[in-house]
């Protein structure tokens, strides 16, 4: 921890720190960090060391190969990724089930069962479609996935040796993400 009165002239100081934007007013933004007080900035600060998990210029396409890769090789960066959830056969079966029409579903037509059973195989069977922000370490676990900070749900101080918003990102179901400036889809 650095001590601001021992701090001297010459000596190299580094900063890793994720913000929330509170307040942008003329050139200058209110920002919330994850640890702490908000400070405020100028846009100078801003656009010279600041990287945005929702702004970009540019759009690639990748195959998911390609986007597995990109998504790992970028670790501590702010970003947005749009993923498809966990497959959970159980829910599959038991959403399959309640449609069925001796189990209390009420099927009007052949068209209708087909359009639900449709509409449970893309949310449940390939995966609810997710899109979150924030950041990851770059290491997988046991199964692939990738532990990732939502930096969009409040932080539970009170658990000091786990990050609650931690969840669980498998890149090979990356859709598209943005990631220093550029947005990334699947082919």
């Amino acid at each position: 921890m650095t001590k601001f009165k021992d701090l001297k002239t010459g000596e190299k100081l580094s900063e890793t720190q994720y913000y929330s934007v509170v307040k942008v007013s003329g050139d200058m933004v209110q920002l919330k960090p994850d640890s702490g007080d908000d400070i405020v900035v100028n846009k100078g600060y801003v656009e010279s060391f600041l990287t945005s998990s929702v702004q970009y210029d540019s759009e690639e396409v990748k195959t998911r190969t390609e986007m597995a890769a990109l998504f790992l090789a970028s670790p501590g960066v702010v970003m947005t990724v749009n993923f498809n959830t966990q497959v959970k056969e159980k829910e599959a079966i038991e959403k399959l089930v309640e449609i069925y029409p001796n189990k209390g579903g009420k099927m009007t037509s052949e068209a209708e069962y087909k359009k639900k059973v449709g509409s449970i195989i893309s949310e449940v069977v390939v995966g609810k479609e997710r899109t979150m922000i924030g950041r990851h370490y770059g290491s997988q676990n046991e199964f692939g996935r990738v532990s990732f900070i939502d930096m969009e749900v409040t932080k539970d101080t009170s658990k000091a040796d786990y990050d609650s918003r931690t969840r669980q990102v498998d890149p090979r179901t990356i859709n598209w993400m943005i990631i220093r400036g550029v947005k990334y889809k699947t082919k």
